[in-house]
């Protein structure tokens, strides 16, 4: 599949033949930040580059710029995440489905608001770190993903959900009320076979098992 890597400037420290992969299978490169010289570092030069630089070396804007990398810098005081930015600017330009990486933090503020780009990066859009998977789930974008029995699956809305349906699972659920950050989806295990999702009002982060280190 051809997808649009989004990449964020806090990748899982000791996982580089994971990234370095994922760099290489990419159609398009859009990093934030310090991820821009990150990805050079192993081995893929960003097509885009674009945030306020200032987790970056000192420089790094001029070095990207020089290796004919398109940099696109904003002031440090704004109101808008580098992450944010790099997803609005690759949904503009290019219609492949995004992958968003290397933006999971210990910093849960900065996670919760990654996981909120998520949501608005598009049909298709997952995310894809060392160890496990994300994808959002919608009314206009329900899931069907395919996962290991045995393997765990978890639901989490990050608002209020109704008509919330999960099949191919241990504890499937039919038309269901999630609260807002409900532990009622969490850790649920597939079946064999297609896990299925959908939700008639809301927005679900679904997160599944994927590639180790």
């Amino acid at each position: 599949m051809t997808y649009t890597l989004v990449v964020g400037a806090v990748p899982v420290v000791g996982a580089e033949s994971f990234y370095r992969d994922l760099l290489a299978r990419a159609g398009r490169v859009v990093a934030a930040d310090a991820g821009a010289e990150w990805c050079v570092g192993l081995g893929r030069f960003p097509d885009v580059a674009i945030g306020d630089f200032d987790s970056a070396v000192h420089g790094a804007a001029e070095r990207l710029a020089a290796a004919g990398v398109e940099v696109i810098a904003h002031p440090r005081h704004k109101d808008r995440t580098d992450l944010e930015l790099a997803v609005e600017l690759a949904r503009e330009r290019w219609e492949a489905p995004l992958v968003l990486t290397a933006a999971f933090t210990k910093r849960i503020d900065h996670t919760l608001a990654a996981f909120g780009a998520l949501t608005r990066a598009g049909a298709g859009a997952s995310v894809s770190e060392p160890g496990w998977e994300g994808f959002a789930c919608t009314p206009e974008a329900p899931l069907m993903l395919r996962v290991d029995p045995g393997a765990t699956v978890s639901l989490v809305a990050i608002e209020a959900a109704s008509g919330v349906t999960v099949v191919g699972v241990e504890w499937p659920l039919t038309r269901a009320d999630l609260g807002a950050l409900s532990d009622l989806g969490v850790s649920n295990r597939a079946t064999g076979g297609p896990v299925r999702v959908s939700v008639e009002v809301g927005t679900l982060i679904v997160i599944t098992p994927g590639v180790d280190t």
